[in-house]
């Protein structure tokens, strides 16, 4: 039955490929993001669903038929188009994550995360259906842009993905954030980013996602949960892309032809931070998440040193951690080398434009270097430290074993990937990012890589057979002084973290939406009750109301317009 559930997710996987080819999608052209997209689904789909094997001990094939479910209907949104399937699929795939919970138990947390999915997906279809249906123009896009920054957890509109990671397997939260919440980015580059030109939306949310960014890193370098921890660094990842993609349909149209060919720039910078995302943050998810499935606590000071008993080498594990400091050699460096090259292009060109993005930029800086701090401060504390307690021994966990390293494998790989591409269309040329500078970026790359493999490979050659401690009388063993990640981020906290949360790690801001909203929905005595049957159902009939209200607008939009009635006509007189 395993063996059935993994060439169906192999399928799943492959398919979108074929169906594009038939629908004539032009993948190493104008829908290159699209095949991008796809690849990363088809590449880190394959180990997520590896992972399961080692993660979860019951209902394997369940949770792998729920992957194929959703990587299918996931990759079916990028082909789609402007259509009532993109609806349609994304539902699906909202709904097939129900599966993706089932290889443990409900928990109230669980619950919560499920809600929290569920919820974010049926605001966001009511927006695109009436994208799809609207007749202005404007109108459309103005739902398209709404629904989209609600998917991809904009800032003032990313309350849902905190609490959706918090509850849910590793597995499932690596596949949200390295997967699903590329697909509203893709989108917009395709439909949204060319109608920019003349309207106010750049304008306005340029300057909200900088602050994102900021806001994003510094929450994330103080909560006390893993996965929040890690989730906060999702949304500051995606305000930067959001950045990226924003600034290019800003410039686009301006008459200063520095800022024109700048714009073009930052569609570059918008697919590589978008690479680097995904490998990454795939693989942080999938370690860190493990970490927390042995301590069997999402705190970050219960969890301190619990993977020196992972049995998962510390280089290994330390390389999503690398690529999020930028660390030559990783898709991190790449990523971050090209925004410090084109924030200095930035600097360069005269006029009033350069000089109000500036500052947003510096703010992005800034939340880039705190958001990396958090990455640090978790590896730290829960590789690196000293256990606080005695945690069981599990041994070598083969297919998370596995996973890891082929992933970790290709945070080193995709930026030799993208160098041979530059290499080999050396003609394609991009103003600001030229040809050999990405030349001498790739062979500062290279001597980076090489160092990393080095200290990797001595590091499994050295192995410490027993480990002396200071004889400190007193029968001292030495967990007192366990670091955990708290002790990095704590003497920060009163200066200057109190702005963001409270002494518990909780966003302040995130907590103050929660408390308008529980307000405003409390009339209707809706609470989010215990993780039992009842409350599992409720959620999915809700999901399943969300479709079912989608297709009444629908109707009654084409009700409204007259073409169901011709539909009817012409259907009759046949």
């Amino acid at each position: 039955m395993t063996i059935l559930a993994y060439l169906a997710v192999a399928a799943s996987l492959l398919i979108p490929f074929l169906i594009g080819r038939v629908l004539g999608v032009d993948f190493l052209g104008a829908d290159s993001s699209i095949f991008i997209g796809l690849s990363l689904q088809a590449f880190l789909g394959a180990f997520i669903s590896l992972y399961v094997a080692g993660y979860e001990k019951e209902r394997k094939p369940l949770v792998l038929l729920g992957y194929s479910l959703f990587f299918l209907s996931t990759g079916l949104c990028y082909l789609v188009g402007k259509s009532l399937w993109l609806i349609l699929f994304w539902e699906l795939s909202t709904i097939t994550a129900f599966l993706l919970y089932l290889g443990g138990k409900w928990t109230d947390s669980s619950v919560r995360s499920f809600v929290a999915l569920v919820s974010a997906g049926g605001v966001g279809a009511f927006c695109f259906t009436f994208w799809i249906f609207a007749s202005d123009p404007a109108v459309g896009l103005f739902f398209l842009i709404i629904g989209l920054l609600i998917k991809s957890a904009f800032f003032g509109v990313h309350f849902w993905l905190p609490e959706a990671h918090a509850g849910a397997p590793a597995h499932a939260s690596a596949a949200y954030s390295g997967l699903l919440v590329n697909l509203p980015l893709v989108l917009f580059s395709k439909f949204a980013l060319p109608l920019l030109s003349g309207t106010f939306y750049a304008t306005v949310l340029i300057p909200i996602a900088a602050i994102g960014v900021l806001w994003a890193g510094m929450t994330a370098l103080f909560s006390k949960e893993i996965k929040k921890s890690i989730a906060y660094s999702t949304v500051e990842n995606m305000n930067l892309l959001w950045l990226s993609l924003l600034l290019s349909g800003y410039w686009q149209s301006s008459e200063v032809e520095g800022l024109r060919l700048l714009s073009k720039a930052f569609t570059v910078l918008f697919l590589i931070s978008l690479v680097h995302h995904s490998i990454s943050k795939t693989f942080q998810f999938l370690y860190f998440g493990y970490l927390s499935k042995l301590s069997g606590s999402s705190a970050v000071d219960e969890s301190t040193g619990v993977g020196r008993s992972s049995a998962i080498p510390t280089f290994l594990a330390s390389l999503g951690t690398l690529s999020f400091l930028a660390i030559p050699g990783t898709t991190g460096f790449l990523s971050e080398a090209t925004f410090i090259k084109l924030l200095s292009a930035v600097v360069a060109i005269p006029g009033t434009s350069p000089l109000l993005v500036l500052p947003l930029l510096i703010l992005v800086c800034t939340g880039l270097a705190l958001g990396a701090a958090s990455h640090l401060r978790l590896f730290l504390g829960l590789t690196l430290s000293r256990p606080r307690k005695n945690f069981e021994d599990h041994g070598r966990n083969l297919p998370v074993s596995i996973s890891l390293g082929f992933i970790g494998a290709f945070i080193f790989l995709a930026p030799a990937i993208f160098f041979a591409f530059v290499n080999h269309y050396a003609t394609l040329k991009v103003d600001w990012l030229e040809a050999d500078w990405f030349l001498g970026l790739g062979i500062l790359n290279l001597v980076g890589f090489v160092l990393l493999l080095s200290v990797g490979v001595l590091g499994l050659r050295h192995r410490i057979k027993q480990r002396k401690l200071w004889d400190c009388g007193g029968q001292f063993g030495g967990a007192e002084v366990a670091i955990g990640p708290s002790a990095i981020s704590d003497p920060l906290l009163s200066p200057l973290g109190r702005y963001f949360v409270d002494k518990n790690g909780i966003s302040l801001f995130d907590q103050s939406f929660a408390r308008i909203l529980i307000k405003s929905i409390s009339a209707a005595k809706a609470k989010i009750v215990g993780a039992d049957d009842e409350s599992i159902s409720i959620n999915l009939t809700y999901s399943s109301l969300t479709v079912l209200a989608i297709l009444t607008v629908i109707i009654a939009i084409r009700l409204a317009e007259g073409d169901i009635w011709k539909q009817i006509l012409s259907q009759w007189m046949h």
